[in-house]
């Protein structure tokens, strides 16, 4: 018995592609379409198996290797984890989700499972041996008037159902193994019929055409920057999320960002529009990943082991004690515009060389390029092409420098009762 699942018949073809070369059996000319459908992922894992990359085969030269990476079971278990509880739980595997209920959110998996169905004629190499699909547990393709099916045994829809180690399993994965794989990190609490991914089913394609869609999929494709995947986090947040603590991660991540924003568009700030939220490279201007790292390891940060200090946003010392400022996200982002702020002032006002140097080289850059990378009249030592302090480590370096005098001379500055001696930190920076 089988049982029918519909599909989507999706053509794609262009008249360019006649051109090709093709290169039979390994590259044959392809077919002109590939079909999408709906299938319950514990059917779907029950059903596939992966061409994985393997040394001995590769040894032996030629094709057939396989192309798949190893399985990782880390990535599984985290996708487990966010099929689960969603983000942002499945990044912090030491939180209990019954005491933080508040950053549940649901686990979709909307991108699809690329799949190629195997067929009576087809095999592949396991451990030397070559191995095809036993005829009750094969997977077909078929079209008729009424529409497009996948057909799969019966069976499959069952929990017991398993492909025995001597056949070949009829569902080649082409790209989502991890997914498909984090199905065994749950176990009995994994997700039944009502949980269905998208798939795209090839049918009849080769391990070489398979390697081909493997590689433009995960290595051609550029990452995307980490300064835009941080200026989307707006866009996620929820209030709830920053109720959760400061020792929490995504907490921190959030409050970073938002301080990064602030340091960016605010008018008194000697970073307005000198922090680059998308990536680009501008000298005079530092990244906002960069900004935001460089927060989460002195303001926004707990304390860590071997005594390292913690941050004055976001601390409970070695004693367990709090040492979180009860500021306001305006207050904080006040405070580090001043620090800043002072510091500008103080290359202002500095006559050491490496002041004048960095000077007298970013007034050798044309008057145009001047407007275009310090368009506020910043001083050059601060704000220039050859100066350390507008760049990644420059910015980290005064964060962590301005952190560490902060919470040294915490009890001396009475932070906890907001009496803030701000002319104390001028005279030890001085010093």
């Amino acid at each position: 018995m089988t049982k029918k699942i519909p599909l989507l018949r999706v053509s794609q073809w262009l008249s360019t592609w006649e051109d090709a070369e093709w290169s039979p059996p390994d590259l044959p000319k392809p077919s002109k379409h590939f079909f999408i459908g709906s299938i319950p992922l514990s059917t779907l894992r029950r059903l596939a198996g992966v061409s994985r990359r393997q040394i001995k085969e590769r040894k032996q030269g030629g094709r057939g290797a396989g192309y798949q990476r190893a399985h990782q079971e880390d990535r599984s278990k985290s996708i487990a984890r966010y099929l689960q509880y969603g983000y942002p739980l499945s990044s912090q595997v030491s939180l209990n989700p019954a005491d933080h209920r508040v950053l549940i959110h649901p686990g979709w998996l909307p991108t699809s499972i690329l799949v190629n169905v195997l067929g009576r004629e087809d095999s592949r190499r396991r451990a030397g041996k070559a191995l095809s699909v036993d005829e009750e547990n094969l997977v077909s393709i078929k079209s008729d008037e009424s529409g497009h099916f996948l057909y799969i045994p019966e069976k499959a829809t069952e929990e017991n159902f398993s492909i025995p180690s001597s056949g070949l399993e009829p569902v080649e994965i082409i790209d989502g193994q991890h997914r498909l794989f984090a199905m065994d990190e749950l176990g009995m609490f994994g997700p039944g019929d009502d949980y269905e991914v998208p798939v795209v089913f090839f049918d009849g394609l080769t391990e070489s055409w398979q390697a081909y869609l493997f590689w433009v999929i995960n290595v051609e494709p550029k990452k995307i920057n980490p300064s835009l995947a941080y200026d989307l986090y707006p866009e996620l947040r929820s209030q709830s999320w920053l109720q959760s603590g400061e020792t929490i991660k995504v907490y921190q991540e959030h409050r970073a960002q938002e301080l990064t924003e602030t340091l960016w568009r605010h008018d008194l700030s000697p970073w307005r529009d000198r922090i680059e939220l998308h990536g680009n490279r501008v000298e005079g201007h530092v990244s906002n990943a960069a900004f935001i790292r460089s927060l989460m390891i002195s303001f926004v940060r707990k304390w860590g082991k071997d005594n390292r200090i913690g941050g004055l946003f976001g601390s409970i010392d070695r004693e367990g004690r709090e040492r979180v400022l009860p500021w306001k996200r305006s207050q904080q982002a006040a405070f580090i515009i001043a620090c800043w702020r002072h510091m500008h002032d103080a290359v202002s006002a500095s006559k050491a060389e490496w002041v004048k140097g960095a000077s007298a080289d970013f007034s050798s850059k044309a008057l145009a390029d001047q407007k275009r990378t310090n368009p506020h009249g910043l001083h050059p030592a601060f704000a220039g092409n050859s100066t350390l302090l507008a760049t990644d480590q420059g910015v980290r370096s005064i964060f962590v420098v301005f952190n560490a005098i902060c919470q040294v001379l915490y009890a001396e500055l009475s932070w906890n009762r907001g009496n803030i001696k701000e002319y104390r930190i001028r005279q030890r920076m001085r010093t």
